[in-house]
């Protein structure tokens, strides 16, 4: 009994150890992938943090976003319409690729973003809430107007991004045909 005692809690001990063994590579491994990012991508420390800062909120709203239109049928329609949540994950993964220019975003980071996902986030607790009056309806309605141009304002920047990558790719086409 006192041996199964003592198996049992070296068994514990190891697991311990060994998940922290394994912690400390995963920190490790990540602290070199961060700086094989950073060197890969020319930042400076206090670029590479703002950088870290910004896109972990943008990360944070664009997922609150997702799970905020879940089981709404109007969110999910202005979705479906607009795309602006779509855009937003294209526009978050060129911002990875392309860190340098995360001041050409701004309003998107800044205004657009946190605007349409507050809207959001209002629409559904007035869904929530269940109270309809004509103030209430009226108010709605407004709200959703406003998302949709958001929405529609975002997928008009990811279109723009991907306008400036095909005319880069097109010059670079040129280029090679003309040697």
């Amino acid at each position: 009994m006192i041996i199964s005692i003592i198996i049992v809690c070296l068994s514990f001990a190891l697991v311990g150890f060994t998940t922290g063994k394994s912690h400390r590579a995963a920190i490790k491994a990540y602290k070199e992938n961060l700086r094989k990012y950073q060197k890969e991508k020319k930042l400076t420390d206090s670029e590479l943090q703002l950088f870290k800062e910004t896109l972990g909120e943008a990360k944070e709203l664009i997922l609150s976003w997702e799970e905020t239109n879940k089981g709404i049928k109007s969110l999910n329609m202005i979705e479906a319409q607009e795309l602006g949540l779509k855009s937003s994950k294209e526009i978050f993964k060129e911002l990875m690729e392309h860190p340098k220019e995360i001041n050409q975003l701004n309003e998107f980071l800044y205004i657009k973003l946190p605007g349409v996902v507050d809207a959001s986030k209002r629409v559904r607790q007035i869904y929530e809430a269940g109270l309809s009056t004509p103030e209430i309806d009226e108010s709605l309605k407004s709200m959703q107007h406003t998302i949709e141009v958001i929405s529609r304002s975002i997928t008009d920047d990811y279109e723009a991004i991907v306008q400036e990558d095909s005319e880069e790719i097109a010059l670079t086409k040129k280029i090679i045909g003309e040697k």
